[in-house]
């Protein structure tokens, strides 16, 4: 599951996944970049990121998409839907908006934590 966007152009953020903009981090010129969005904290987190061990990142990623999964599958209660099947092309865009948003959000909470990762 861990993932390092080392992509030679911006295309995902290396801490949200979000779409990335021009900004990155590298230690040094002529290493990887870890492309970033513009959020403020994915910026502030890129070094983190950059240099996190594996197997925390792989633990922050995992508690983000149930956190994700979770405020998810808060929106199907309210709809009173569960078979995905069922939502229509706006509530079906809204439920990926939430997951993805809401990933995005719990990564940069958890990391930002710099809670232990078991």
């Amino acid at each position: 599951m861990t993932r390092r966007n080392f992509d030679a152009e911006p295309v995902c953020c290396g801490v949200c996944q979000r779409q990335a903009v021009g900004l990155g981090y590298a230690p040094k010129q002529g290493t990887p970049v870890l492309w970033l969005c513009d959020e403020p904290e994915c910026i502030q987190l890129g070094r983190v990121v950059f240099h996190m061990a594996p197997s925390k990142l792989t633990h922050f990623e995992r508690l983000s998409l149930a956190d994700a999964g979770s405020e998810g599958g808060a929106y199907l209660e309210k709809l009173g839907k569960f078979d995905l099947s069922e939502l229509s092309q706006d509530e079906w865009m809204n439920f990926l908006t939430i997951v993805l948003k809401g990933y995005g959000t719990k990564m940069r909470e958890h990391v930002l934590s710099h809670a232990a990762p078991f």
